[in-house]
């Protein structure tokens, strides 16, 4: 971002439009000063609310506005500042804007406040993120990640694995230092084991990072399987609500549909699909298309099987399922009011327990994994464990702690964590120093990227210029 941080910058803190409330923030030399202008008195107490009278020209318009002042650096930026309440109003939030750029303000670019704090060494980088996400958060569990980051939670866990790295090197440069003395500072053996330490709380975070980043950017659930298999009852059943149109006719759904809703914390893009099948209908066939480009896409997978249907539909079933091995998926038994006792033709199965496994039961095909779900989407008995699954699947209990929530956060951690890899087998080879010093110099390089201690420019144009004006 090019920015001058001396220069004094304004902007609406609080949502365009009408509202109770607008929130003008101020930041840099001289915010004070202007703000004694407006208000027309020579003091304000440091950190107090003061109510006053601004008179905003070009014609001495008032407005009755509360004023907080801020002095450096005890302020968010680091800097001076203000931050002025008014009527939220868009005639009075325009005027104060007006009467601060004629006051020797500009405008704040995108971040800019939190560029400067950043800059002042208020926050760090994954602070300065923490607070795009509280803004941007969604689920409360997105929410109480970013909050814990912004605490310095990330940071911390950073800083742990720096200073073991760092007390490593110390020592092992104290050996170069002396190399005639006999004796090294650190036994390799000792050695081995440090490094060792720190390359497992590298691979803890990265643990962390799959859910993170699913918790950051959301997953994609796709409902797919055979024609008439129910998936769209099994759809509007997550969802709770009778979102897509559901009949007895095979190839109801003929397109994509999408609904956006919460598991485990993380937000979800639900997706409805177009039953698969060989079809000579174009319109249907443009359908199992787009369900087959969904699937592909797709976070997780929910193949809707439908016991109790043709055996057509049951191989068709088995071949989709033999198609998503090696990716998250689950299969839902649907119908379960249907189903009735293998080779007979007793009446519904009964006593059957949602979550329960399925392996064994009557009308379950033997292809189907042993923790495959049975529901009926008709009556709804299921759905909640399937929900609870997902949630499972996706999200974690307690969203807690350290957590890796960005693609930048699993690079960089992960090249810390090859770095400490290669500085241990060469220490186990009984290599030199110097080759281990690199490698351990090139972690903590990584760990110094991840904090923004020293980060290219483009990468922090690229944060933050996901900001928000005012912010």
């Amino acid at each position: 971002m090019v920015s001058t941080p001396e220069t004094l910058i304004v902007a609406l803190a609080t949502p365009q439009g009408r509202g109770a409330l607008a929130t003008i923030r101020l930041s840099g030399a001289g915010a004070i000063a202007l703000a004694s202008r407006l208000a027309g008195r020579t003091h304000f107490a440091p950190r107090a609310a003061t109510l006053v009278t601004l008179r905003l020209p070009p014609d001495d318009l008032t407005e009755t506005a509360l004023v907080t002042t801020f002095v450096a650096p005890q302020s968010f930026t680091g800097q001076e500042c203000v931050e002025i309440d008014t009527h939220g109003g868009p005639v009075i939030v325009d005027a104060v804007l007006q009467a601060c750029i004629d006051g020797g303000a500009r405008l704040a670019r995108e971040g800019e406040f939190t560029w400067r704090a950043y800059l002042n060494g208020r926050i760090d980088l994954l602070q300065a993120e923490a607070i795009a996400d509280v803004i941007a958060a969604t689920t409360r569990a997105q929410v109480r990640v970013a909050s814990r980051h912004l605490e310095g939670a990330l940071s911390a866990a950073i800083i742990g694995i720096g200073d073991d790295i760092a007390r490593v090197r110390a020592l092992l440069e104290a050996s170069l230092d002396f190399p005639d003395e006999g004796f090294h500072f650190i036994e390799r053996g000792d050695l081995v084991a440090r490094l060792g330490l720190v390359h497992d709380a590298c691979v803890r975070l990265l643990e962390s990072a799959d859910a993170g980043q699913r918790l950051h950017d959301g997953a994609r659930v796709v409902i797919a399987g055979r024609p008439n298999a129910g998936k769209s009852s099994v759809f509007n059943g997550l969802l709770k609500r009778p979102r897509a149109i559901v009949t007895p006719v095979a190839g109801t759904t003929r397109d994509v549909l999408a609904e956006g809703t919460v598991f485990g914390g993380v937000p979800v893009q639900l997706i409805d699909t177009a039953g698969v099948r060989h079809t000579t209908d174009p319109v249907e066939q443009e359908g199992v298309a787009r369900a087959e480009e969904a699937t592909a896409s797709a976070s997780l997978v929910i193949l809707v099987v439908d016991p109790s249907g043709t055996d057509e539909d049951r191989e068709g079933s088995e071949a989709l399922w033999a198609t998503l091995d090696g990716r998250a998926r689950l299969c839902v038994l649907n119908k379960m009011d249907k189903w009735r006792a293998q080779g007979t033709d007793a009446s519904a199965m009964e006593n059957w327990t949602p979550g329960a496994s399925a392996r064994g039961t009557h009308g379950v095909p033997d292809w189907c994994p042993a923790d495959a779900i049975m529901v009926s989407a008709l009556t709804g008995r299921g759905i909640d464990t399937l929900s609870e699954r997902l949630a499972a699947e996706l999200g974690q209990a307690r969203w807690d702690g350290a957590i890796l929530t960005r693609a930048r956060h699993r690079s960089l951690v992960t090249a810390c964590a090859d770095a400490i890899a290669r500085a241990r087998a060469t220490a186990v080879d009984e290599g030199s120093e110097e080759y281990i010093l690199a490698d351990l110099h090139d972690a903590l390089v990584a760990l110094e990227d991840l904090r923004g201690v020293e980060t290219p420019d483009d990468v922090l144009e690229t944060i933050f210029s996901s900001f928000c004006i005012g912010k």
